[in-house]
């Protein structure tokens, strides 16, 4: 019997957004690193010269909202999951110990993207990436706020409502 809150969800959350949000990081560096070269000794033709501008747009435009929409995605599902899994109130601490661990989590993961960030090379990159990037380095409090809303959402529940019956 599986009653327990699941706060593995949370944990989940965050190294999926942190590992894109680096990958994405990265790339946002890359692309136009790539590019402007390839465009400078290849690029005969207007056509060719637009595939590499879009090639950079997609980089620097389309790549961030794709990590929003991800974001967006797995804390729904993050909160759908917390709605509907049975659980029962004696569970609470222990969610709020694994909390405690999913903060503590966060934080080196936010101090390693926020000095990735900071880094001249990835600097440029970052600064097309505001929004990532303030997610990122506010990861333990977003970590903090997500979980008191799990938390919320998995044991205010009346009996009956979102879970399967407690046997």
């Amino acid at each position: 019997m599986n009653t327990k809150g699941d706060l593995t969800g949370l944990l989940f959350l965050i190294t999926s957004i942190a590992s894109f949000a680096i990958f994405l990081l990265i790339v946002g560096y890359i692309v136009p690193q790539i590019t402007t070269p390839l465009k400078d000794q290849i690029g005969i033709s207007a056509e060719i010269n637009n595939s590499f501008n879009a090639s950079t747009s997609v980089a620097e435009n389309t790549f961030p909202t794709l990590w929003l929409i991800m974001f967006a995605g797995l804390l729904l599902s993050l909160f759908a999951t917390s709605y509907f899994i049975p659980t029962h109130p004696i569970f609470s601490p222990i969610f709020v110990l694994l909390l405690v661990v999913a903060i503590v989590i966060a934080v080196p993961i936010s101090n390693a993207y926020e000095a990735l960030a900071e880094n001249a090379t990835l600097s440029g990159a970052a600064a097309q990436q505001g929004l990532i990037v303030f997610i990122m380095t506010n990861l333990p409090l977003l970590t903090l706020v997500i979980g008191l809303l799990s938390l919320v959402i998995t044991f205010a529940k009346r009996g009956g409502e979102g879970s399967a019956t407690m046997a």
